[in-house]
């Protein structure tokens, strides 16, 4: 009976372990991660976590039920919204905030609502106090007057935020630019740009470098950008990215290169590879192509929605291929749309409930259609339910 029991045991603790690890990633592990991020006051890398989970459970309230008895409170608008202010993104802040309390009114989100009215002229204690208001905006210069990527006119060619998010988008990881010969003076300061690039442009979930640092650590290895791509592909993997960007950097008399690839870390198979020519040897000019590299991956994923088409066993088409900009290698979300979200007070619908039915991944493209493959299924997929590329 003893043994049973510490079997018993063993099972439950196998079993939480792998659902934490699995691609089935609850509303609760995205807003508690979303919190770590407020924290350290990563408030762009903050508001994706937010973002997640409101995709999965959308109001806040103070008493919300994760698994068994647990309960927690939660407030991803309120949070959301205070990341929105500590960016200098006013109407945006506001926005969340009043959506918060109109679901469940709370003081940390009125003492936030008082100070964008102007009723306060501080900000509360909490996460930071009034001395670090000037580090709102780590790089304000990359942020127009809306709160978005500054970018030339027509660089971007769809905007996230207008498709329907299921659960996480599209995670990377960028490996450090190689340290080759004199290009290593600039290797640390090009991976910077890039990391903070991609995080402002808002529509991947890009892996700390600390979470990289550890990885590699535990692996007794250097992320030095020097690594093979086997082993790249395996520490992005470990870091739960689904894809790289393995990044490089040369130098001629009179300009240079950066290249990008951006690689599946399931498959191992390039996704996207780029390279853009830098005209004059100073960082600056380097620093600019790595802001157009950034550019060009962003514009090479576009966020694609579309319907499963065709159901056979485990076999499914969906109505969305290259000419959409599906690609092989393209990762989805199936999902199911549920009743209307209305807003508690002004009765405008904000969105549909959904329900996550799994991840797919594409394996074979046409020009207007493409078959996914089932990765993780958590329900039961049929014709007519929705995608959306992660």
């Amino acid at each position: 009976m003893h043994l049973r029991r510490i079997a018993l045991a063993a099972s439950c603790i196998f079993l939480i372990a792998w659902s934490a690890t699995s691609g089935q990633t609850k509303f609760y592990r995205y807003y508690s991660e979303g919190l770590d991020y407020v924290e350290k006051k990563d408030w762009l890398r903050a508001i994706q976590e937010f973002r997640s989970a409101i995709s999965l459970e959308f109001e806040d309230v103070v008493r919300k039920r994760t698994y068994g008895t647990r309960f927690i409170e939660y407030y991803p608008h309120r949070e959301m919204g205070i990341c929105h202010y500590y960016l200098g993104e006013k109407q945006a802040a506001l926005k969340e905030l009043e959506l918060s309390t109109a679901y469940e009114s709370s003081e940390r989100a009125n003492e936030y609502l008082d100070l964008l009215r102007g009723v306060a002229a501080t900000p509360p204690k909490r996460p930071i106090d009034q001395s670090d208001e000037p580090d709102r905006v780590a790089d304000r210069s990359r942020m127009d007057a809306a709160g978005s990527t500054a970018l030339p006119m027509g660089a971007l060619t769809y905007d996230p935020l207008r498709v329907t998010q299921v659960g996480s988008r599209l995670g990377i990881a960028i490996i450090p630019f190689e340290r080759k010969g004199k290009m290593a003076r600039y290797a640390d300061a090009l991976t910077e740009k890039l990391i903070t690039q991609l995080v402002n442009l808002r529509r991947f979930k890009v892996t700390e470098r600390t979470a990289l640092d550890k990885v590699m650590a535990e692996q007794s290895l250097q992320l030095s950008g020097l690594v093979d791509e086997a082993t790249a592909v395996q520490v992005g993997r470990v870091a739960g990215a689904d894809a790289i960007v393995l990044t490089s950097a040369s130098e001629s008399r009179d300009g240079g290169k950066v290249n990008a690839r951006v690689i599946d870390t399931e498959t191992g198979e390039t996704i996207v590879a780029r390279s853009e020519q830098v005209t004059g040897n100073d960082l600056e000019e380097f620093e600019k192509a790595v802001e157009s590299l950034a550019i060009m991956i962003y514009n090479e994923l576009p966020i694609v929605e579309g319907f499963i088409v065709s159901a056979e066993n485990d076999s499914y088409f969906i109505d969305a291929g290259s000419l959409k900009g599906i690609r092989k290698g393209s990762k989805c979300v199936a999902f199911r749309d549920g009743k209307e979200i209305k807003h508690p007070t002004t009765g405008e619908v904000l969105g549909k409930q959904v329900t996550k039915l799994g991840e797919l991944v594409v394996v074979q493209v046409q020009q207007k259609i493409a078959q996914v493959r089932v990765v993780d299924k958590e329900q039961e997929i049929k014709i007519g339910d929705k995608i959306v590329v992660k």
